[in-house]
């Protein structure tokens, strides 16, 4: 197993790292793509509405690499570093759409106050919810 997983999978084929700067929240989705099915959208979306900067990292169909949170890290990608300089708080969507876990959205940080927050906004807007 290689010392910098999140590297590799940023250098996998089809892989795509998307980063929009904008406000000083973040919304953050590092499993979206294939991995976690619209976590990257809901992300996306969130940051779109409210203003603020957007992270994700985008795998393709064919590829289901799941790199524990605590192993991304921006020591292994400019991009996510120059992301969390720019942001005071990060609001990371994980689990909707994974298989198993189709309708489960999972809100990561520290900050349970924000997350639940910002959950009670999203749930009357996700589908299947």
């Amino acid at each position: 197993m290689s010392d910098t997983p999140f590297r590799d999978l940023l250098a996998s084929p089809g892989v795509r790292e998307v980063c929009r700067l904008e406000g000083r929240l973040g919304f953050m989705a590092y499993h979206g793509g294939s991995l976690e099915h619209v976590t990257d959208v809901i992300a996306d979306a969130a940051a779109a509405a409210s203003g603020a900067s957007y992270y994700g990292v985008l795998q393709p169909e064919d590829l289901l690499w799941h790199i524990p949170s605590h192993r991304v890290s921006p020591a292994e990608s400019p991009t996510l570093a120059g992301f969390l300089e720019h942001v005071h708080a990060v609001i990371t969507v994980h689990g909707y759409g994974r298989h198993g876990m189709w309708t489960t959205l999972l809100l990561g940080g520290q900050n349970r106050e924000l997350a639940g927050h910002v959950a009670a906004h999203l749930r009357p807007a996700l589908p299947d919810y």
